[in-house]
């Protein structure tokens, strides 16, 4: 569906989609106060006001669920950060079966044994890495520059004239670039 024809139309649905507030909507549209609850009541029953409403309510419900699945994640990560090492043991040292360990050391388990003992758990320095970077507690490395050709756009001439020069230079310092070996000439 496309915006619809009438522009306060229009302005209403998108002032109604940022509050859920069909009153406010509905005056900063520019409707009159005056006649404000006959005019929202007539508005909520415009089925292609409804039908923009539905449309520009669309993204927004998927942003909150991506944000709802990422907030899942974090704390699934900040339970695994918590999990105790030493409550995957009874006080005799004996390993505790997985039924018998909290939320955070069973979210800290990556593989257990058929026979229901703890097995293995997920690497910690790296959960504790993730919830860093997510929360900005430190900068994040600069990818790495990569190999830029100095020359590109340049002529084959003016290459050769670089070339030229740089050899000059070098030669006046005592470096032979056209027989690749020592100063001098030993070799």
């Amino acid at each position: 569906m496309m915006p619809l024809d009438s522009p306060r139309l229009e302005r209403f649905c998108q002032e109604y989609v940022e509050d859920l507030d069909a009153r406010a909507a509905a005056l900063r549209a520019g409707y009159p106060a005056r006649r404000l609850r006959d005019t929202v009541s007539r508005l909520r029953r415009n089925a292609r006001v409804q039908a923009r409403i539905a449309e520009l309510r669309k993204p927004i419900e998927k942003e909150a669920r991506a944000d709802a699945e990422a907030a899942w994640v974090v704390a699934e990560l900040v339970k695994i950060a918590r999990a105790d090492p030493r409550k995957f043991f009874h006080a005799d040292g004996a390993p505790r079966k997985v039924h018998e360990l909290g939320d955070e050391e069973a979210a800290a388990l990556s593989a257990f044994e058929p026979s229901g003992e703890a097995g293995k758990v997920i690497d910690r320095l790296k959960v504790l890495e993730l919830l860093g970077r997510h929360f900005g507690l430190w900068p994040q490395k600069p990818a790495a520059a990569a190999d830029s050709n100095l020359f590109e756009g340049m002529s084959l001439d003016d290459v050769r004239r670089v070339r030229d020069r740089v050899g000059r230079l070098l030669a006046g310092s005592g470096v032979d670039l056209a027989g690749g070996g020592p100063p001098g000439g030993a070799r």
